[in-house]
């Protein structure tokens, strides 16, 4: 007898369970509205990504390949990031080509980024020398990927290079070094009368 009862108890604790898993039919949501309003009309326009908010290249001046460019100088900076540090490029373009890249990344205390300033982070360390390389090779920034494990010194570099090659040449000079330029002094501007 307890056998039969165990066994119809476990049947209907069975079928409740199956009964509370089982799927409910939804059943349409009406709210109260004053007046009858149109529905809006359903588009079916996917939604923009960041990808399709990027212009084409050249589109607004966001030139990226050299041959759109021409000769000269190109300085760029990036904007900080949320710990200071940002990126600054110089690239020479010379007969449509990029020829030659500097790129320098810089702390929020304004000191470049390297072994000798103390900094120690080995992925960036060598990002700063394989990132111009990549984009003397490839002759679009668009075309340069990542550095693996250097995320933020090739965002603030390809940043830094769209701004260069955007705002146009800095000087027609052909030489990608600091070149100390002297500063007028009292000596040197007076004309000189001896004559």
């Amino acid at each position: 007898m307890k056998g039969k009862i165990s066994l119809l108890l476990s049947i209907i604790f069975i079928f409740v369970a199956l009964a509370a898993c089982a799927p409910q039919p939804a059943e349409p949501q009406t709210s109260p509205s004053p007046s009858p309003s149109p529905s809006p009309v359903e588009t079916t326009s996917p939604t923009p990504t960041e990808e399709d908010n990027d212009p084409t290249p050249g589109e607004n001046g966001d030139n990226t390949a050299p041959e759109q460019l021409e000769d000269g100088i190109y300085e760029g900076r990036s904007e900080a990031d949320e710990r200071g540090n940002y990126g600054e490029v110089k690239i020479k373009v010379a007969n449509g080509k990029i020829t030659e890249v500097e790129y320098t990344e810089y702390q929020k205390d304004d000191k470049p980024k390297s072994e000798e300033t103390g900094y120690e982070y080995k992925e960036a360390l060598e990002a700063f020398e394989e990132l111009p390389k990549r984009l003397v090779e490839a002759q679009d920034i668009n075309e340069v990927d990542d550095y693996s494990g250097a995320t933020s010194t090739s965002k603030h570099f390809k940043e830094a290079v769209k701004e260069a090659l955007k705002s146009g040449p800095a000087t027609d000079d052909d030489d990608l070094g600091d070149k100390e330029t002297e500063e007028p002094t009292e000596e040197n501007t007076e004309e000189d009368t001896s004559s």
